[in-house]
């Protein structure tokens, strides 16, 4: 029977609201919620595309919207006067974005750009706010989040004070070794999903120096670069690297 463009509006806006609710779901600050609820916050966002390479909300912009990543990959940086980026985090596909200013009302904190071409679920702050009024397990899941970010952020800091761009380097590749290391009989293989321009941004410092420390542990043994990934053959001996 012809439903006329009413009745077809309507079965897509269910179909859509149900998708809404699958991506809310995976998202850790909603994942302990009711599906009545789930679906109360579907219907209240909605949806924005981006290219890759768009910015989706600068740092000192007014905010106050929780965005959801649906589909995609974001890089969210803080930049300094001079045009440098400071790479704070990367957020898939079931990750939450500006949590602090849907929180307070106040500007965002960061720069957050598509990597690739995303789409974004964007609650108002207001009703992002209702939400952790009516279920205060979501607002201790806020703070969570935040309180996992904050600790993120110290240790960055520390990083970027104390130690140098061979340590920062050698610590992050062995945090990749145990994140996502396979084991071969070779030693344990990496692969990499930043380019050194990437990899320079989440260390703080510039291309030129991540290139010239890879090359010298290659040449050392204490890692094989294989194009995009790194094959550590012996992860004591690098880490001992860090105690020198």
């Amino acid at each position: 029977m012809f439903r006329g463009l009413g009745g077809y509006w309507s079965w897509f806006m269910s179909i859509a609201k149900q998708l809404f609710v699958e991506i809310l779901r995976r998202v850790p600050l909603f994942n302990e919620l009711s599906e009545d609820e789930l679906g109360s916050i579907a219907a209240q966002v909605s949806v924005s595309r981006y290219d890759g390479g768009q910015i989706l909300y600068s740092e000192g912009e007014k905010g106050g919207d929780l965005l959801v990543v649906m589909e995609g990959t974001v890089r969210v940086v803080r930049m300094s006067a001079s045009g440098r980026h400071q790479l704070l985090a990367i957020e898939r596909a079931g990750s939450s974005l500006g949590e602090v200013s849907a929180f307070d009302g106040g500007p965002y904190s960061a720069t957050a750009i598509s990597i690739t071409p995303t789409e974004i679920l964007r609650l108002q702050g207001q009703q992002f706010r209702a939400i952790c009024l009516a279920h205060p397990a979501v607002a201790v899941k806020v703070i969570g989040v935040l309180g996992h970010r904050l600790r993120r952020l110290r240790n960055l800091v520390e990083e970027l004070s104390f130690a140098t761009v061979r340590d920062r380097l050698i610590s992050h590749l062995l945090r990749l070794a145990r994140e996502r290391g396979v084991q071969s009989e070779t030693g344990i293989g990496i692969l990499l999903d930043e380019n050194n321009e990437e990899l320079a941004a989440r260390l703080g410092t510039v291309r030129e120096l991540i290139s010239r420390n890879l090359g010298r542990p290659h040449g050392e043994g204490l890692i094989v670069m294989r194009r995009r990934s790194v094959c550590i053959p012996d992860e004591d001996a690098l880490r001992a690297q860090l105690l020198r």
